[in-house]
């Protein structure tokens, strides 16, 4: 704890100094008694650090918050972080995901116009990765992280680490307990897949439905689940109760490679059962679907959507002959500045959402003509 400046300090300061500004002393003096940009402290705590008589304080303090020196919450104050230029974190998913690299451009776009100082690691969609870029985030004293990465393990990892070193934490796609949370409502983006499959197979195939192939990626957790379970509720809103042994739930990892590989294992059991309704987590896996179709064992007439919105799987939709019926975008370029918008709140120390969802669009063959 400070101590309180010696009274006969700014005294002698008087009598020595006829330009000594008492007021602005005293202004300085609360500034200095904040020890971190992290530190909340109370008008009571103030008082007792600095010795400035209690109303005399509370008017300096008021100043600073309107001139954004310092922010107030309830009763407690902080010294406002946008009186120096921020630095946010950005640990991306990787830079081969199509959906990743939009919404890294969408950011670094954002942040230079809102003059951050935006850095940017590449978790290369591996676990052990992203808690190393989460102890060197840590390490350079951010304002702000912004983490994507999809494992359900690694998260509380990451959460701490980010809690431990006073930097607040916004989790990007897939939640992280404890953090404030940027990205689509999973169950109901999962949702709108569904009710396009439904509408689908009741316009081409007057509801018959042979298999239902879900591509998930279990490392994500519950995001996947999430995701998972709008679809089969989407497909339920259209078709009524589904029976389960139509379902089938494939490990796709979220890769293109390791869902083809799933698709064409699955396709090798149909026997003779040919409308099949196919869902990828993201577009990632319903572009390996769509591959593994192509090179089917026999006759297959099956609807391919996917998650996300990247330009790959736009073309694969506008192309007549592909099954890949749509994808329910999540609008990438939306990203930099609504997450812009998102954080400053949170790193002012005012009072912020603890979550934002932005909006998530099919895209389907009528929609790209």
């Amino acid at each position: 704890m400070k101590i309180p400046p010696d009274a006969s300090r700014e005294e002698k300061s008087r009598r020595v100094d006829k330009y000594w500004v008492p007021i602005v002393g005293k202004t300085l003096d609360l500034l200095a008694c904040f020890e971190s940009a992290n530190e909340n402290l109370t008008l009571e705590e103030i008082v007792r650090r600095t010795g400035i008589a209690h109303t005399t304080a509370f008017r300096i303090l008021h100043t600073l918050v309107v001139r954004d020196y310092l922010s107030q919450s309830g009763r407690h104050y902080r010294l406002s972080r946008m009186r120096k230029k921020l630095t946010f974190g950005f640990a991306n998913l990787s830079r081969q995901v199509s959906l990743a690299v939009e919404i890294q451009a969408s950011l670094e776009r954002a942040a230079a116009a809102a003059g951050i100082h935006l850095l940017v690691w590449d978790n290369d969609r591996n676990p052990d990765r992203a808690i190393q870029n989460a102890e060197e985030m840590a390490r350079q004293k951010l304002d702000l992280a912004l983490e994507f990465q999809l494992s359900e393990q690694a998260a509380p990892v990451i959460s701490d680490i980010f809690l431990r070193a006073g930097i607040p934490l916004i989790s990007i796609v897939n939640p992280h307990h404890g953090t404030g949370y940027f990205g689509v409502n999973n169950v109901r983006a999962g949702a709108c897949a569904g009710m396009a499959l439904a509408d689908y197979a009741t316009r081409q195939w007057k509801g018959k439905v042979d298999a239902i192939v879900l591509l998930e990626s279990p490392m994500a957790g519950r995001t996947t689940h999430s995701r998972t379970v709008g679809v089969l509720r989407g497909l339920e809103e259209r078709r009524g109760p589904l029976p389960k042994d139509i379902v089938h739930h494939l490990d796709g990892g979220g890769e293109r490679g390791k869902s083809k590989t799933a698709t064409q294992t699955f396709l090798r059991t149909l026997k003779g059962r040919n409308k099949v309704l196919i869902v990828g987590i993201n577009d990632e896996s319903a572009i390996g679907a769509v591959s593994a179709l192509e090179n089917a064992p026999g006759p297959i007439d099956a609807a391919v959507v996917g998650h996300g919105g990247s330009p790959e799987i736009l073309e694969l939709i506008a192309d007549r002959k592909s099954p890949c019926i749509g994808t329910v975008s999540f609008h990438p370029e939306l990203y930099g500045p609504e997450l812009i918008n998102f954080a400053l709140p949170i790193v002012q120390g005012k009072s912020a959402q603890v979550y934002h969802y932005v909006p998530h669009e099919l895209i389907s063959k009528n929609s790209t003509r």
